[in-house]
């Protein structure tokens, strides 16, 4: 099967033939139609501890291929969106229906035992992924992960009415989040970015005020000026080294600060000025089917949606030059590729 492989740090990926996957027991072969590029394989791609010839991608949806031994519930055909994970399917947590606190947990992507979406085919487990409603189409469900990322990160900040929101960087991670704390009744949510076309999709993801970083030089300032108030709470959505610190700088006594963006360097803040200001740095991580069940029904009633992050749609001999091209600051926002586009 053809696949995006990562060779070596800092080079373009390269389109190989390698063999297609073989579902295990309790496992599921799927054939991939739409896997989402995330900054955070961007980021790994400049990591020193990332493992070369891997294929990434986490963010996928697709349909069934085959089906491992004992295998109940899925059929050949069927239209699916999986978690990057597969759960042994014999622990406790299994035995109890939850399957992402399983105890022998396989993460898909980073990992040499298992390719990524960024292929024809993955393997994932059969209590690892959710039927795929007709009314969703693939493309929409492969930024499930995005959402659910989001999610994960809007609860942990545990929101209540009245909360002021500061969302510092407008990728798809903090888009989400914009959508999230609408969703949730959040009156006042401003989100901070460079990018003037990524400012357009935070207005229609339920921004109520915008900030343009790159002409505000006091982000906080401006952020009174739109909302009256300070924020309470601030998302760090971007993961550059030296922004925590800024966040730290910027937030008042009490503040939360939930750190989703992924900064895969080493980094410095300041721990006293988070003492002295009683700040909560939070740094949030994962999800679980339920989160996906949840964020699917929401879709099907039309009030949440992946559609406004959407901004590209490429076959898997693009995705090389478009993986170049996202390590610069672009007005791309969700990019999917499709590998098995047209058949």
């Amino acid at each position: 099967m053809k696949a995006a492989v990562y060779k070596a740090k800092n080079q373009p990926l390269v389109i190989e033939d390698i063999p297609r996957p073989v579902p295990g027991p309790g496992q599921v072969l799927v054939q991939v139609k739409a896997c989402g590029i995330c900054g955070s394989d961007i980021h790994a791609s400049e990591a020193d501890w990332t493992p070369t010839d891997i294929v990434m991608g986490h963010e996928f949806s697709g349909v069934v291929a085959e089906l491992g031994d004992g295998v109940d519930g899925w059929c050949i055909g069927q239209r699916v969106v999986p978690l990057p994970q597969i759960s042994c399917g014999k622990c406790a947590a299994c035995a109890a229906g939850s399957a992402s606190d399983c105890e022998n947990l396989e993460i898909i992507d980073y990992n040499p035992k298992y390719n990524g979406g960024y292929a024809e085919y993955i393997v994932v487990g059969q209590a690892d992924m959710l039927a795929l409603p007709p009314e969703i189409g693939f493309e929409e469900a492969a930024a499930l992960e995005p959402l659910a990322v989001a999610l994960d990160s809007v609860r942990r900040a545990k929101l209540q009415i009245g909360d002021a929101v500061l969302i510092v960087g407008a990728g798809p991670i903090g888009l989400a989040i914009a959508q999230w704390t609408k969703y949730f009744g959040i009156a006042h949510v401003v989100v901070s970015e460079m990018n003037p076309r990524r400012l357009e999709i935070a207005q229609k993801m339920g921004a109520t005020a915008i900030i343009d970083a790159g002409q505000e030089t006091d982000v906080i300032a401006a952020f009174e000026t739109e909302s009256g108030t300070r924020p309470g709470i601030i998302f760090e959505a971007v993961g550059v080294p030296g922004l925590i610190q800024r966040c730290i700088e910027m937030a008042k006594p009490r503040t939360k600060i939930v750190v989703v963006g992924v900064c895969q360097q080493a980094d410095l803040f300041e721990p006293l000025q988070c003492t002295l200001k009683a700040l909560d740095l939070i740094f949030p991580f994962g999800y679980s089917v339920s989160d996906y069940e949840f964020i699917l029904e929401l879709m099907q009633q039309g009030r949440i949606t992946a559609s406004p992050l959407i901004s590209h749609k490429i076959s898997l001999e693009q995705l090389p030059e478009m993986f170049e091209k996202l390590r610069k600051p672009a007005d791309e926002c969700k990019v999917i590729v499709q590998p098995t586009r047209g058949f």
